[in-house]
């Protein structure tokens, strides 16, 4: 005679109970690789430069790549658009007010003054260094960074126009990191 109710459910248990496996889901193929080439440095144009070792050697580069995560937190601390809420609701969802605010004013004033030095140095310092440091590029670009990165890979020489880009971002970042 068959059990009245609903059928076990298949699979590894422990004790009577349910192990719950869930598969690890590793990403697309593309992701993988990214992952094999970068790391975890592979979220962002300035750790994908970190890692092709265009930032220098040893501590150095390590300084310059800390200094721009800094610069690029602070700004989007500074400059994101701030709460928003919900047309159907009347609740507001989103960043909560900080509660140090001299702390907060004082990253501002810093980041600022950072800004500033890169801005004096030029239009194509400027464009170039909030492109590698400033401006999110999570899988790739600036298109620059990426040809740069894929010549050092393929043992070619990169276009003179991309490494002129690369040496404007890094004469900002050895500026402020000095």
């Amino acid at each position: 005679m068959a059990r009245a109710g609903r059928k076990r459910k298949q699979g590894p248990r422990s004790k009577g109970r349910l192990i719950k496996t869930m598969p690890i889901d590793r990403g697309t193929e593309r992701t993988q690789a990214m992952q094999k080439l970068y790391g975890t440095d592979g979220c962002d144009a300035i750790g994908r430069a970190y890692r092709a070792g265009l930032l220098g050697e040893g501590s150095e580069a390590k300084t310059m790549l800390d200094l721009a995560r800094a610069i690029s937190n602070a700004y989007w601390c500074a400059y994101e658009t701030g709460r928003y809420q919900c047309a159907l609701g009347d609740r507001t969802f989103g960043n909560v007010t900080p509660i140090d605010h001299a702390k907060v004013k004082a990253r501002e004033v810093w980041l600022r003054e950072c800004l500033d030095v890169v801005d004096r140095m030029g239009a194509q310092t400027r464009r170039a260094f909030r492109q590698l440091v400033v401006d999110v590029n999570p899988d790739s670009g600036p298109k620059w960074l990426d040809a740069v990165i894929y010549a050092e890979r393929m043992r070619v020489p990169a276009r003179i126009e991309d490494r002129q880009a690369l040496r404007a971002a890094l004469d900002g970042l050895e500026i402020l990191a000095s």
